[in-house]
């Protein structure tokens, strides 16, 4: 394992070593992280209040852009769940949205923490 990647079985939506054999390099990786983790903290938020104001397709336009780089950083089941999200979130007569987004933004959230604290635990 490369120096300063924290053991991957702390993590149960970051995925270190995959964002790793993607990225090529540890310091990509830490350089990427601090994006990650601002970048789902605003957006989670704002597809949150947009579904709740009706604007499915301003929702969509979020997790379509979530969707092209978290899946580098987190386990396939929870970029195979943001991807279909996105999906039926572009629907706008497609039932369940709420509730599906519901169910994958605690994910989304536990993954920008789980981001934070592989930055602050090196190792």
């Amino acid at each position: 394992m490369p120096e300063g990647l924290a053991s991957a079985h702390i993590y149960r939506r970051l995925h270190p070593q995959g964002a790793l054999n993607y990225l090529g390099d540890a310091q990509a990786l830490k350089d990427m992280l601090p994006i990650l983790c601002a970048t789902l903290e605003n957006d989670v938020s704002a597809v949150t209040v947009l579904l709740a104001q009706g604007e499915r397709l301003a929702g969509a336009h979020r997790l379509h852009s979530l969707k092209g780089f978290v899946p580098v950083f987190c386990h396939e089941d929870l970029g195979a769940e943001l991807a279909a999200v996105e999906r039926l979130c572009r629907s706008t007569d497609a039932p369940g949205i709420d509730a599906a987004f519901a169910h994958l933004a605690p994910k989304l959230l536990v993954l920008a923490k789980e981001a934070a604290h592989y930055l602050a635990h090196p190792g």
